[in-house]
């Protein structure tokens, strides 16, 4: 049976859950800790930082007031101070006020010259990487961040945010290795525990990364992400219906969306039940996004080469009163011809051919409508017909193949074996697989 959700790409999928990875510099202003901590680095390190000349620290001096009460007269006092041979210290803090009032652009500016003045002043290191973060030039962050590491300005906020930069740049050894001494600092900070669970998921460690969610999910229960990034975890697992399980408690909390919604329909369809995936469906189409979403064509192609006609033909019912006049050329043309083969298979062969006749008239290059045609006039015992429709659809390059297969097996009813192995022949060159080899071996012994 074709496993219909192996395709699909962990981390694209609902894995990204339903929302893009928090940046976690976002509310750090937030954090009284942060703020305290932050506040205190006006002051200066001896031992670690520049030096400072006494006419400077009466600059700096006279400066703490206006710091502290009036951010906007510091700012512009020490722009006045500054110059090519003073204090690479006057450039940082001037960077700390930028920083704090949001002006990124220049916090980062000042705190570039703070390290061409002082390469090893570790804290200008740290803010910048702080900044770049929030700027996502995550490239640079990881430059800025890891030097005020290696210098010695260690802490749980460094640690948790290079892994960030990590993993949003897809490094994510390195990430998984930032965000565990993160844990280790701050073993509470949620961020840096769903950081670390997304690494475990994207370097294929789903046992670990299912222990994480669960025990994130017993903090918090009503976390959409953290239900859906396990369910992502379980499908890496091969353990798709744990998987659907998860996606149906988000269901329940009327959180689901679109491809959630259709990775369910798809576990369902790969574990034989039509009718549950069906209902899946049903309720995705009528989120918004669908209307440009192929997945949902997609499912009625799915019910009706599974010959679950029932569901398909609802499906395709639903997906044309939904849509209207809005619906496309090319999503009608596939639908007609999708009822065409389910018209066909449940016995209506004159229905079938009133529709593909039409699809034709209205796309002549429609090859999978000319490849129906052909099967219809086979089914009739009309082989010129038959063979006249699959000549012309192997002219069209997507259709090719599956027309050499459909026109070789006209051929072998004959029989014509020669000419039914080189049209195989030629299907199997422009794409092998196990059964079309098998196929032609079967041939080959016939025609002996």
């Amino acid at each position: 049976m074709i496993s219909f959700i192996l395709g699909l790409v962990l981390g694209a999928s609902i894995a990204t859950a339903q929302s893009a990875p928090r940046n976690p510099a976002s509310d750090m202003w937030d954090d009284p800790n942060f703020v305290k901590s932050f506040t205190a680095s006006y002051g200066v390190l001896s031992g670690f930082e520049p030096d400072i000349s006494d006419p400077e620290k009466v600059i700096l001096r006279d400066l703490m007031p206006a710091i502290r009460n009036n951010p906007r007269e510091a700012i512009n006092t020490l722009r006045r101070a500054i110059r090519s041979d003073s204090t690479a210290a006057f450039d940082f803090i001037l960077a700390n006020l930028y920083f704090q009032e949001g002006n990124l652009s220049d916090a980062a500016r000042y705190y570039r010259n703070a390290i061409q003045k002082y390469p090893n002043f570790r804290r200008a290191h740290k803010n910048l990487g702080l900044v770049l973060v929030q700027q996502e030039n995550f490239k640079d962050a990881i430059t800025a961040i890891s030097q005020g590491l290696a210098l010695g300005d260690v802490d749980a906020r460094s640690y948790g945010l290079l892994g960030f930069s990590y993993l949003t740049e897809g490094l994510y050894y390195p990430a998984e290795a930032a965000y565990r001494q993160a844990i280790l600092m701050q073993p509470k900070v949620r961020d840096w525990r769903l950081g670390l669970a997304r690494c475990l998921i994207e370097t294929g460690d789903y046992r670990a990364a299912i222990a994480l969610f669960d025990t994130l999910l017993k903090q918090e229960p009503d976390n959409v992400d953290f239900w859906l990034l396990q369910a992502n975890a379980f499908v890496g697992k091969n353990e798709a219906m744990s998987a659907a399980e998860n996606i149906e408690i988000v269901r329940r909390m009327g959180s689901a969306e679109l491809a959630s919604l259709t990775m369910l329909g798809d576990i369902y369809m790969n574990n034989n039940s039509p009718r549950l995936a069906l209902s899946a469906y049903l309720e995705a189409l009528e989120l918004p996004g669908s209307e440009n979403s192929q997945a949902l064509i997609r499912a009625a192609e799915l019910f009706t080469s599974r010959a679950d006609f029932d569901q398909a033909q609802t499906l395709i019912d639903r997906l044309r009163s939904h849509f209207g006049d809005n619906l496309n050329e090319d999503t009608d043309l596939k639908l007609l011809t999708l009822e065409a083969k389910i018209a066909r298979a449940r016995g209506d062969e004159e229905e079938a051919f009133d529709i593909l006749v039409k699809i034709v008239e209205r796309d002549a290059l429609n090859g999978e409508a000319l490849i129906e045609l052909g099967n219809y006039y086979a089914a009739k015992g009309d082989e010129e017909r038959a063979i006249n429709r699959f000549q012309q659809a192997q002219l069209i390059p997507r259709y090719e193949r599956p027309a050499l297969i459909a026109h070789a097996q006209v051929l072998v009813r004959k029989p014509d074996y020669k000419k039914a192995l080189e049209l195989l022949r030629r299907a199997y060159e422009l794409q092998s697989d196990r059964y079309l080899a098998d196929y032609i071996e079967r041939i080959e012994r016939a025609a002996r």
